[in-house]
């Protein structure tokens, strides 16, 4: 599989994000729909102990996230390695400072801490090597009252695993996780699961065949069924530090 770091470089790829993957009603893009919800509700919640809230979206891309959530906060920063994709983000109005680069390789953000945390379609795809040293560069910069919050697009529990055996047969790889892996991966990195969502049991297929209003609805109400999110395609966590 192509270096995570490299293929996240690419003007192409950047395009994608925006013109294919979210582009208005695909799949993605009302998984996001189901995303806000949530960190709203988080930030919510952090504002009720925290009055100034410092911000970091890792891996900020393209800057959907980070848009969305820096009217929320006092402060907010963006940090992603590719420029192509900072540009975009700018394009689109972001209007959080951003910085192009690899904290792993060079820590430009020093010793600057964050109440909230946020990292999504990071880790899936990276690998558990690089997931590790990203994680044990931004753990210690999440303040101990903070919340790290990420996710994971592609729980192997989901119809997503009827979708690796297929690519399985047709000699290609897909990435996945379970809940257990990605809560084992925070907490061998210092972080604490105290909450966790879950949005996508419905394969995407079928919002193509049977309509996207239709299939979201239904999902929405899966997605409220206790000891359905172990089986959800798009997995949320949030996270605290652990006290030393």
């Amino acid at each position: 599989m192509k270096d995570y770091r490299l293929s996240h470089l690419e003007v192409r790829k950047s395009k994608n994000y925006d013109q294919l993957i979210y582009k208005k009603g695909s799949y993605d893009d009302l998984i996001w729909q189901a995303e806000k919800p949530v960190l709203s509700y988080e930030i919510q919640r952090l504002k009720k102990r925290i009055e100034q809230i410092f911000y970091l979206d890792f891996g900020c891309g393209t800057g959907r996230i980070l848009k969305f959530l820096e009217t929320k906060v006092y402060e907010s920063l963006g940090v992603d390695i590719s420029e192509s994709m900072i540009a975009l983000a700018r394009a689109k109005g972001v209007r959080s400072p951003m910085i192009v680069g690899d904290i792993t390789r060079e820590d430009t953000l020093g010793s600057r801490k964050f109440h909230l945390i946020t990292a999504f379609r990071v880790f899936l795809n990276s690998g558990s090597e690089f997931s590790r040293q990203m994680l044990q560069v931004l753990v210690p910069k999440l303040d101990s009252k903070g919340v790290f919050i990420f996710n994971m697009h592609g729980n192997i529990w989901s119809y997503r695993f009827f979708t690796k055996l297929w690519y399985l047969l047709h000699g290609r790889t897909l990435n996945t996780i379970s809940f257990w892996s990605a809560k084992k991966l925070a907490e061998d990195n210092g972080l604490k699961l105290v909450r966790w969502y879950g949005f996508g049991f419905v394969p995407k297929i079928f919002y193509r065949i049977f309509g996207a209003r239709n299939m979201y609805f239904l999902d929405s109400i899966i997605a409220k069924i206790p000891f359905s999110k172990y089986f959800l395609y798009n997995l949320i966590f949030v996270c605290k530090k652990v006290s030393k």
